[in-house]
Parts: C-alpha cells; structure tokens; sequence
C-alpha cells in the first residue's frame, strides 16, 4: 500500500516528505515539497489567472514543524510566491527567494520584503529573526546563489543540494496543467511500507 505524505496545512499540499534525515549534509538535513495556489507570480505581480507555486522546506535534525506557521503567515500576506526554500535551523529562519525576485525591484522594494518577512518571523509565538538569500538555477550565475544559513555545510554541498533539489520539482509558480494533478495521484509515485 502506498503512504501518502503527511497534511501539515490546511493552505498547500505536501506533494513529498521526508520525516527525518537522509546523508551525510549539515545537522540532519532532509527536505519536504509543498504546492500551493498563487495570484502573484515570482516576482510578487498580480495574475490574471493562478499558477501554483512549488517550494521547499528544509528540515534540520528536529524537524522543526512551527516553521509551517510561519509558512502560512507568509502565505496569507501574500509573501510566498518567490519562496523557492525556507528553513529554520539554531532559532533563525532562512527564506531564499528566486534571484528573479531579488532584482525585479529596487533596493527600497528588496528592503520592504525583507522588513515584512521579518514581522511575521517576530509575530511567531517563538519569534524567529529571518534572514533572506536568493536563488539562481541560470548556470553561470554563482553570484545571484546566497543560500545565508539554511544548511550547515560548506557552501559548495549547500548549493548542490538546493540544485538537486530544483532539478526535480522545479520549484517556484509555474502555469498549472491537469498532467501535475495525475502525475501525483499515481499510486507508485510513493514509497510502500515495508
């Protein structure tokens, strides 16, 4: 019988999960793939039509389930859609958005975003101070990659990861199609209990 990831929200959907640590990276760093339903695209637009939006949470040894609060808050203030990974890891929540996001604005706009972000990461009833890094799957462009501290490894384990990770969702808003809604009600697309 296939097992189905877990329901952490009501707001998105786990689309895959892993409940504890997987390698040798950072303090136990294992990751989940949530989807939600955007009228803003990556760069914070308004959308005539929804995309859905794919995104990372990055888990350290505790699985640290509060960062879904702060997921939602993120969510319902309309901050989500250029959240490609979030994470908490020491007390410290870590957001890194699309590097498209990063330069669609000005300096003030960047600032703005991060000055909101960090009023939700302060509203939790565990206030978390956040830090914002950015996001590249462009090759050749190293310098738009700041993954602050999501992960504790060398920088250059970090960065692999995070690409794998991309490399296999593709994360950020994209136009739905029915063929990702089958895609993930296939039975054999989740691991069977042993």
């Amino acid at each position: 019988m296939a097992i189905a990831p877990p329901r952490y929200s009501t707001l998105f959907s786990c689309l895959y999960d892993e409940p504890g640590p997987v390698g040798q990276l950072g303090r136990g760093t294992h990751y989940s793939i949530f989807r939600s339903v955007e009228w803003l695209d990556v760069t914070r637009r308004p959308l005539t039509l929804p995309q859905v939006h794919d995104f990372a949470v990055i888990w350290d040894e505790d699985h640290d389930e509060r960062v879904i609060e702060a997921v939602e808050r993120l969510y319902m203030a309309g901050l989500l859609s250029p959240v490609q990974f979030i994470g908490e890891r020491k007390g410290m929540l870590t957001i890194i958005v699309a590097a498209k996001f990063y330069y669609s604005g000005t300096e003030a706009d960047t600032q703005a975003y991060n000055r909101a972000v960090d009023a939700i990461g302060q509203s939790l009833d565990d206030a978390w101070p956040v830090e914002v890094g950015m996001f590249d799957r462009a090759p050749g462009n190293p310098h738009q990659n700041d993954p602050r501290g999501i992960i504790s490894d060398q920088g250059r384990r970090v960065q692999t990861y995070l690409e794998n990770i991309d490399g296999l969702w593709r994360l950020g808003t994209k136009d739905f199609s029915l063929a990702m809604t089958e895609e993930y009600r296939r039975p054999d697309r989740w691991p069977t209990e042993a």
